[in-house]
């Protein structure tokens, strides 16, 4: 019946772009130039392209370079959407690409990655429903979702089932539910909402796996215990005892465990953890969660959503993350222990890595962001951010959240030819302990700040950081890359950060820069981690607070 549902929605949806060809593009090359000069051609013809592979960590530093240049964040492999019977799949290679291309504009192809064309034909059949769905631990995914009595029991269930517009999924207080949360989108008027139900704490949502039983692990040398569990992908983060004993430490393979306790690494070809510890994990601690690289809400492509009173934790990759929102809600979230797994390796190897509470990436509109929690994210606890050509950033609102114990409160930059920024709104929020999380000893480049400004070339409009508080940081406090502070209205913000720098100010230029990575980011200005943490730049400033901390009233960023 699914197959059957699916076909249907392929055929009704192919009638409205029968003018169009729907194509998928993959590419196929294991030579990291062709793989670069790919990445370039496509990005000047428009189009996006998926590959058959991933990184691996036995690649070569010029191919993890190559493909660290390709937008993993949007692409997912052409074999996970078989059930796209009318999308052609079209093989790009070095030799026929540029055939490939004229092909793609003569014919007028509609381009996208596998996982947007899966919520393409979703969409295409769906209606108005504004009926409540009801998730609970001990549910029934048999059963019809529409009373607490009649609970569906997955976020599995939960994904799979084509819902309709105005449709709200509430979450059982108290629960806890294994996986992630793929949502679905609204239409103007017709918001879809997930949300909780009973009393006590949140819903949990968490893509971890348990491994707190001691016959989960195996002695397998002096002081190294191994443990297998069927993850598919990679193992980012061990939290132990729900995060009062802290986690493990990340290496990239076991040669690098030298024995030291509770560092660990994850094996691929094995699907195996492999950490030191002095007795048996299980036995050493009554939690052991393992994050998966998973982001706990996947909201690529996703418009007219609201999520409100719930509690995601333990996900290896964001929290929330995904690119081209618009009109999402999030409020009354609590979101915690986030990231650890690799986002791309940078030519000098160096596994960089996910990390942030909620990101919103590529073109993001018309979002708010209010009441929430975030703590112990490897990255930033809230970001909007991008490197895409013409990508638009506007209305977006952060405000009354409280964050602590990130690298970085809030993070944004913007790059791309064309793109654009207007009318971001940052307030009323309480940002303690930036440096003080998990994540800031495991990285090569700790530089914690509240605020964290990294290059930024695109059109930028109302820019608001008001009304906020914030206390303590390992670093400083606000972190500056280029010239573009102009743009910055900065107003009755409460600076608590006694003997840190309030800014440290990078005086690179807004223009020709050749992008590459956001903390590692052009040829022309080569950083270094020196670099990132010092001021050997063409104009180095620094503002320090006093012993005290501060409190600035319409601070000027006219530096």
């Amino acid at each position: 019946m699914r197959k059957l549902v699916l076909l249907l929605s392929a055929l009704l949806v192919s009638l409205s772009l029968a003018a169009q060809k729907q194509v998928i593009i993959q590419f196929v090359s294991e030579d990291p130039s062709a793989i670069l000069a790919a990445v370039e051609v496509f990005d000047k013809a428009d189009l996006r392209f998926t590959m058959a592979r991933t990184v691996r960590k036995d690649d070569t530093p010029e191919m993890k370079g190559a493909l660290s240049r390709v937008q993993w964040k949007n692409n997912e492999l052409v074999g996970k959407v078989p059930e796209l019977p009318s999308v052609e799949v079209v093989e790009a290679t070095p030799e026929n690409m540029a055939a490939v291309i004229a092909r793609a504009k003569k014919e007028a192809w509609v381009v996208n990655v596998p996982g947007e064309w899966r919520q393409i034909f979703r969409n295409g059949v769906r209606s108005y429903g504004g009926r409540n769905f009801y998730v609970a631990e001990d549910g029934d995914d048999e059963a019809d979702g529409l009373s607490p009595e009649t609970a569906w029991h997955s976020l599995q269930k939960v994904n799979e089932v084509m819902l309709g517009y105005a449709d709200t999924v509430r979450f059982r207080c108290g629960d806890v539910f294994r996986g992630w949360l793929v949502p679905q989108s609204g239409r103007a008027g017709e918001s879809m909402v997930y949300t909780s139900f009973g009393e006590g704490v949140k819903p949990v949502l968490e893509p971890s796996w348990d491994a707190s039983d001691p016959g989960d692990w195996v002695k397998v040398g002096r002081r190294l215990w191994k443990c297998e569990k069927p993850s598919e992908f990679e193992l980012g983060n061990i939290i132990f005892n729900h995060g009062a004993k802290g986690c493990a430490w990340k290496v990239d393979n076991r040669d690098l465990l030298k024995g030291k306790d509770l560092h660990y690494c994850w094996v691929e070809a094995e699907k195996a953890v492999y950490l030191v510890s002095r007795r048996n994990p299980g036995k050493r601690f009554r939690s052991i969660e393992l994050a998966e690289k998973h982001h706990i809400i996947y909201e690529h492509n996703t418009h007219y959503v609201v999520y409100d009173g719930l509690w995601l934790r333990y996900g290896s990759a964001h929290g929330i993350g995904g690119a081209n929102v618009d009109h999402v809600v999030i409020r009354n979230c609590d979101i915690s222990w986030i990231g650890g797994s690799t986002l791309y390796y940078d030519e000098g190897g160096r596994g960089v890595r996910y990390g942030n509470g909620i990101e919103f990436w590529g073109n993001a509109t018309n979002l708010l962001v209010e009441n929430c929690r975030i703590w112990e994210c490897w990255d930033a606890a809230l970001t909007n951010q991008c490197n895409v050509v013409g990508t638009v950033q506007e209305n977006i609102i952060w405000r009354g959240n409280e964050i602590w114990n990130n690298e970085y409160s809030y993070e944004y930059w913007q790059q791309g030819d064309g793109s654009r920024t207007a009318n971001i709104v940052f307030e009323n929020n309480v940002c303690r302990k930036a440096g003080y999380g998990w994540g800031h000893k495991q990285r090569w480049n700790p530089n914690a700040g509240h605020l964290m400004f990294y290059d930024t070339t695109s059109e930028t409009d109302g820019f608001y950081i008001r009304g906020n508080r914030f206390e303590k940081t390992k670093d400083c406090g606000i972190r500056l890359f280029n010239a573009w502070y102009d743009r910055i209205t900065a107003q009755d913000n409460v600076w608590k950060i006694p003997r840190h720098w309030l800014i440290r100010y990078h005086g690179r230029p807004t223009q020709d820069l050749i992008h590459k990575y956001p903390d590692h980011l052009d040829k022309t200005h080569i950083d270094s981690e020196e670099e990132i943490q010092s001021q050997t730049v063409e104009q180095p400033l620094k503002l320090r607070g006093n012993k005290r901390g501060l409190k600035i009233l319409h601070e000027q960023f006219g530096l």
